[in-house]
């Protein structure tokens, strides 16, 4: 069922001991929490947009209890999102109740909701917007970036040395928040690595603290950009181990290729059963396959240097979302 309102609080709720799972005890439906702090331009968050990442959960636990004996130095808006889901353990519910493919206009109460939001954050001019999220499979911490300017560089430093530069999907949050302040989307690591949650405090104290952006980055930013979206074909079996029977088989390693370039002419996955059932789609929906992949007997090699991110090896988070993504420096691209 999608929830046609949303509740509005002042304060946090005690989240002592509150879990994804147990979140409906203090957050029945999803909330707008509005903190007032000493200055007024705030910091919007987002947290469990997708219910099975829980980061942004740790990060108010941490948030409340420092709190309790320091003044918010910025005033901070907090989104608490999709807290069915998060009840389920599930990402998310159906399609249509995607919380962060929601932020660019629609017909749903949901759209109708962020949009609300929106449009009082606009009013309040923000300082800036950070969406927190974790990943399925082993990555360092990195932010997605969606513009290039002095005050996008200087927010992504603030988290991590990794950003991508991504301009879609035009409906989630930060790239939506982009138009109103810099706004970034924090991927902290995997749920359950609690140096996340601790990560993404440091961030959001960073962020709260600054009265002002800087003309550079606080430091090294290492910047990316996504140039394909590798797809397996829902039809096909995934198999993680040498031998194995399945269509595509991949290193049970792999997730440590994350953020590490795979050379041209190496080789990406086998083909056990002789057909591929890869592909590589761009952001414009365009087929890239022969730009990067070629098959060379039961191997899929590598036709350039590309950096993978989101590699797991969870055959449901795949079957959800996608393999991975590839990508290059901004000035590879060709």
């Amino acid at each position: 069922m999608i929830p046609a309102v949303f509740d509005r609080l002042a304060a946090l709720p005690d989240l002592d001991g509150v879990t994804g799972r147990t979140i409906r005890s203090v957050f029945p439906r999803p909330a707008l929490i509005r903190l007032e702090g000493r200055r007024p331009n705030p910091v919007f968050i987002a947290v469990m947009q997708h219910g099975d990442e829980t980061v942004g959960l740790d990060v108010l636990k941490r948030l409340q209890a420092w709190m309790a004996t320091h003044p918010l130095p910025r005033s901070l808006w907090v989104f608490v999102g999709n807290v069915e889901a998060a009840e389920a353990g599930k990402r998310r519910l159906s399609p249509e109740t995607d919380f962060n493919r929601l932020w660019a206009g629609g017909t749903t109460p949901l759209h109708a909701m962020a949009g609300g939001i929106k449009a009082e954050l606009a009013a309040a001019k923000p300082f800036a917007a950070i969406d927190f999220h974790n990943n399925t499979g082993a990555n360092p911490h990195y932010s997605l970036v969606h513009g290039l300017g002095p005050e996008d560089r200087h927010l992504a430093s603030l988290f991590s040395p990794n950003a991508i530069l991504t301009l879609t999907p035009p409906a989630m949050m930060s790239l939506a928040m982009r138009k109103l302040c810099p706004s970034v989307t924090a991927e902290c690591g995997q749920a359950k690595d609690p140096q996340g949650g601790e990560a993404g405090f440091d961030f959001l104290m960073a962020v709260l603290h600054l009265d002002r952006w800087h003309s550079e980055e606080d430091r090294e930013l290492r910047l990316y950009e996504i140039t394909g979206r590798v797809e397996v074909n829902p039809e096909a079996s995934i198999g993680f181990e040498a031998g194995t029977d399945a269509d595509l088989e991949l290193p049970a390693s792999l997730e440590k290729w994350n953020f590490f370039e795979r050379p041209a002419n190496s080789v990406f996955a086998r083909l056990p059963l002789g057909h591929c059932p890869l592909s590589v789609i761009d952001e414009a929906g365009k087929d890239l396959t022969a730009r990067f992949l070629s098959v060379e007997g039961d191997r899929v090699v590598l036709k350039r240097d590309v950096t993978p991110v989101m590699l797991t090896t969870s055959v449901a988070a795949i079957r959800d979302d996608c393999l991975c993504y590839f990508m290059e420096p901004p000035e590879a691209r060709s």
